[in-house]
C-alpha cells in the first residue's frame, strides 16, 4: 500500500491508474515530454527559458520545422510562453482563487473564474472507519463508510489529491456513482436530497511528498496546502471528512474581515 505521508489526516493508500492523452503530433509529444518530465525531477520550474530550437532539433533528433509547429501548438494549450527576441519559456500555471467566506468546491471555485475542473477517481471503495474517521464523522469505529480518493484537475493540470470519507449510512451507494462526472456536493444533494449546508476547515502549509508528486507532476518537496474539513448537513449530521493536498504555485485564499465591533 502507497502512503501519502499525511496519516493523521487519513490519506490516500492507493495507485493512480494512467491517465490518457489524445493523439498529438510526434514533436510536440516528445516536447511535452520533456517539459513535464523536468517540472517533475526539478530541472525545470515554471519560468525557465526552453532550449532554442536548434538545441531542441539536436536533441530531440527532429527538424527545425517540427520544433517550431510544435512550440507553436504548446503556446496555443498554455504549456509555454514565447517572447520575441528572448525565447520560449515554461509558463506559470494560473491560480486559483478561493474566498473563505462561504462553503465553496473546487468545482465550483474553478468555474467561477472561468476555468474548466475535472475530476480522476482513482479509488473509491468501501471499508470500516478507523478511530480518526469515525471521531471526524461522530461514529462508532468499523461503521461502514466509503473512501473517495480523487485527482482533481483545472484546465487539464492537476491541482489536487482530494480523500473524502463519508457514511454509507446516509449515502449508501455513493461508491459507484459517477464522481468523474458530478461533483460531490451536487450528487448528496441532487441524488441523495442531503445537502452540506456548512463546514469546519483547517489549513496548514505542507510540502509534497513522493505519492502526490507522482499525481500532481511536480517535484517532491514542492509547497502545498494541506486542507482538513468536515462538512455538515442539516442538524449539524456530519456527511464527509475530506482532506485535500493543493499545489501551492496554483491556489490563493482570500478571505474578508471586519473589525470587530467594541
Amino acid at each position: 500500500m502507497l502512503k501519502d505521508g499525511h496519516d493523521d489526516l487519513g490519506g490516500p493508500d492507493t495507485h493512480r491508474s494512467d491517465r490518457k492523452r489524445s493523439p498529438v503530433p510526434a514533436g510536440q509529444e516528445a516536447l511535452a515530454a520533456h517539459i513535464e518530465n523536468g517540472l517533475r525531477d526539478g530541472t525545470l520550474s515554471p519560468g525557465d527559458r526552453v532550449p532554442s530550437e536548434r538545441e531542441l532539433s539536436s536533441s530531440l533528433g527532429v527538424s527545425n520545422i517540427t520544433v517550431k509547429r510544435a512550440l507553436n501548438e504548446l503556446q496555443q494549450e498554455g504549456l509555454i510562453t514565447r517572447i520575441q527576441g528572448r525565447g520560449s519559456f515554461i509558463a506559470r500555471p494560473r491560480k486559483l482563487v478561493m474566498g473563505l467566506e462561504r462553503l465553496y468546491s473546487l468545482t465550483t471555485a474553478a468555474r467561477e473564474r472561468g476555468m474548466t475542473p475535472a475530476t480522476e477517481v482513482l479509488a473509491a471503495e468501501e471499508m470500516p472507519a478507523t478511530d480518526h474517521v469515525a471521531h471526524q464523522l461522530e461514529l462508532r469505529p468499523g461503521k461502514p463508510v466509503a473512501k473517495l480518493v480523487r485527482l482533481r484537475l483545472v484546465d487539464d493540470i492537476p491541482l489536487a489529491v482530494d480523500t473524502s470519507y463519508v457514511p454509507l449510512s446516509l449515502f449508501s451507494d455513493i461508491v459507484r456513482d459517477d464522481l468523474n462526472c458530478y461533483a460531490l456536493y451536487d450528487l448528496m444533494t441532487q441524488k441523495y436530497r442531503i445537502e452540506p449546508i456548512r463546514a469546519r476547515e483547517y489549513l496548514e502549509p505542507t510540502l509534497i511528498n513522493d505519492f502526490e508528486a507522482h499525481l500532481l507532476g511536480v517535484p517532491v518537496g514542492a509547497p502545498a496546502m494541506l486542507i482538513a474539513r468536515v462538512a455538515y448537513g442539516p442538524n449539524d449530521v456530519p456527511l464527509e471528512f475530506n482532506k485535500s493536498v493543493i499545489r501551492g504555485d496554483m491556489c490563493r485564499f482570500s478571505i474578508d474581515l471586519l473589525k470587530e465591533n467594541l
